[in-house]
């Protein structure tokens, strides 16, 4: 328990780190929401046909949604100030989920950031960005490999997540924590990790579900990567 909360400190400071690189600066904060809106227009899509399963629909959002973008940098300055706290009181299984998501947000991050500074001067003089463009980019930025081992962790954290699905009590101490969390100025966290509890325990067959996003995700990154430039489309991406 005590190297799990180690490495939580050290992803959590990663992403804290990653997140100064564009808060610091105005203009780049400008041009990452933009860049992160782009991205989510081309990523979401993606998996529209499995919304139709039953839990799928706010499973995804969260995954693809919930950790990119600035929003994420006030959660992750909110876990800041309670990481001791929670490292004493939550159970193994809890701080294991935790720090692999911030594993995982901190790896996003940094290939994002990466991405986004080489569509930077594109999305400045058209305000909009093409499939093509946007994989010339990831191809400057990361490889196939690096992508797949993101589909790796995400589904490492989803399984840790699974795995704190069934302890007891949980779902009550969540709740309990709801005050709490608000009067110290970390509900934002606390949303986060209740809605990431809530979503889990909706799905009836998680390995499943994990299959199936590690197979489509899995796609998306082989046509971002592999797929010649030439045969992907030129239009802008809607936003």
């Amino acid at each position: 328990m005590r190297e799990t909360a180690k490495q939580l400190r050290e992803h959590l400071a990663e992403s804290n780190r990653l997140h100064h690189l564009y808060l610091d600066d105005p203009e780049r904060l400008t041009a990452y929401r933009r860049f992160v809106d782009v991205q989510i227009a081309y990523f979401l899509p993606k998996y529209e046909d499995l919304r139709v399963r039953p839990a799928y629909s706010e499973a995804i959002d969260y995954i693809v949604s919930d950790m990119v973008g600035p929003e994420i940098a006030a959660r992750d300055a909110e876990l800041e100030k309670v990481v001791p706290m929670m490292c004493r009181v939550l159970p193994a299984g809890a701080l294991q989920a935790l720090a692999s998501a911030l594993d995982l947000n901190a790896s996003i991050l940094k290939i994002n950031l990466d991405i986004e500074r080489h569509l930077r001067a594109d999305l400045a003089n058209r305000n909009t960005v093409s499939e093509a463009d946007y994989c010339a980019a990831s191809r400057k930025a990361a490889c196939l490999d690096d992508c797949l081992r993101l589909i790796e962790m995400t589904r490492s954290a989803g399984e840790s997540l699974q795995g704190i699905v069934g302890i007891p009590m949980i779902a009550t101490t969540l709740k309990m924590m709801r005050g709490p969390a608000k009067l110290v100025g970390v509900r934002g966290l606390h949303d986060f990790l209740e809605r990431g509890f809530s979503i889990f325990r909706a799905i009836d067959d998680v390995p499943e579900f994990l299959d199936v996003v590690e197979t489509r995700m899995t796609e998306v990154f082989t046509r971002v990567f592999e797929a010649p430039l030439t045969q992907l489309s030129q239009a802008p991406i809607r936003v």
